[in-house]
């Protein structure tokens, strides 16, 4: 049911640790977490980065699978979009959801993460194909 929130946690061992980034891409994509994890390593020491969980290279990871993206800029006198109601306004199709400070996944209208975030805003959702 659209907005629903399911715990979704890809680590191979279980493991809960701050991962977002390559949790939303295992469930979005349906990558293996290990080769996600080889494949963010690979882009970060491309573009010179120290962290694969950087703006510079989540936007080239995005760039390199061509997901098409979709912004959710503050309007003023208007609540900004969260979670739940993208989840409610996109009840099918793949997406990962750039959150405050957070990447999570949204499969046919369900989050899926380690914890229930769908009360923090989306500034920007990239649509998986």
């Amino acid at each position: 049911m659209a907005g629903e929130y399911v715990f979704s946690n890809p680590h191979p061992d279980g493991k809960l640790v701050s991962d977002c980034v390559k949790r939303a891409i295992c469930l979005a994509s349906g990558m293996d977490y290990k080769e996600t994890c080889r494949l963010l390593n690979r882009i970060k020491r491309e573009i010179g980065e120290k962290d694969f969980n950087t703006k510079k290279c989540c936007d080239e990871y995005v760039k390199r699978f061509g997901w098409k993206k979709l912004s959710f800029p503050a309007e003023k006198g208007k609540s900004r979009m969260n979670g739940q109601r993208f989840a409610e306004q996109h009840p099918t199709g793949v997406y990962i959801l750039n959150m405050a400070k957070h990447w999570s996944c949204c499969k046919d209208g369900v989050i899926y993460d380690t914890w229930d975030c769908r009360e923090k805003c989306v500034y920007t959702a990239f649509e998986v194909r």
